[in-house]
């Protein structure tokens, strides 16, 4: 006789095989344990399905209802849920995207769904007081020839998300709200966005090259000066003490870290 372990695995199987596929146990009653299991079946795909739609309105949106939900059913599959929660189930959505045959010809739909993946991040993200003078008093206080080894950390909420494509735009023009010309131009050129949320929500905001490699090596744990160099690298000027003022003034940065 099989254990119970046994048993609640093959039942995980079965529910989450296809659904010709039937289950390699018995189920007592009158109905057959096939047509059992997909009752299940339907049931869990189907929060599954909403539960993504939540967090991926867009991509479901230039998808539409049907495309997305055989993406999420296949997505399940192959990304087993390790959380009770589905509110933070999804999150390499984007990289299934990437790798999923039928989007192939939706090149820009991986960044939207990590995007995505981003703000619904900030969203849940735990709350941080900011103190912005008190960041700047502290900053003020480290010697000079200690600056570039320390390092600042960023708002809880903070994520950065760079793509080659106009994901912005392609995540304005799908809202509700959105009012007037809904064109995108693929070929406009690719965004680099910080994502974070204040006292009034989640706010996008597209960066200068520099910038976004500055902050995105903050967000890796980079000392000060390393971020720095990560900067002078990227594209375009960048003005330390400027980013600083405004980031710190923003609560994008909220901690000084001195090693």
């Amino acid at each position: 006789m099989p254990s119970l372990r046994e048993l609640e695995r093959s039942f995980a199987s079965a529910v989450f095989a296809s659904d010709a596929a039937s289950p390699d146990f018995a189920i007592a009653g009158s109905m057959r344990a096939a047509d059992r299991v997909s009752i299940y079946r339907n049931a869990i795909f189907a929060n599954y399905r909403k539960a993504l739609a939540a967090t991926y309105p867009v991509v479901q949106r230039l998808v539409g209802v049907s495309f997305f939900n055989t993406a999420v059913d296949a997505f399940v599959r192959e990304n087993a849920s390790t959380s009770g929660d589905l509110n933070v189930y999804g999150d390499v959505f984007g990289n299934f995207l990437a790798g999923y045959p039928y989007a192939q010809d939706l090149p820009y739909l991986p960044d939207v769904a990590r995007l995505e993946w981003a703000i619904d991040a900030a969203n849940r993200a735990a709350d941080h007081i900011a103190d912005p003078a008190s960041v700047l008093a502290e900053l003020a206080a480290v010697a000079p020839e200690r600056l570039a080894e320390l390092k600042l950390r960023l708002a809880p909420s903070c994520r950065l998300v760079h793509s080659e494509y106009p994901i912005l735009r392609l995540w304005q023009t799908n809202q509700p709200d959105w009012s007037g010309d809904d064109a995108v131009d693929l070929d406009a050129g690719g965004d680099a966005l910080l994502v974070r949320r204040d006292e009034e929500g989640v706010t996008l905001a597209a960066l200068p090259p520099a910038e976004f490699a500055f902050l995105a090596a903050l967000a890796g744990y980079a000392s000060l000066g390393e971020a720095l160099d990560a900067a002078q690298t990227a594209e375009g000027e960048f003005d330390l003490g400027a980013t600083l003022r405004t980031r710190i003034g923003d609560a994008t940065i909220v901690a000084v870290v001195v090693l």
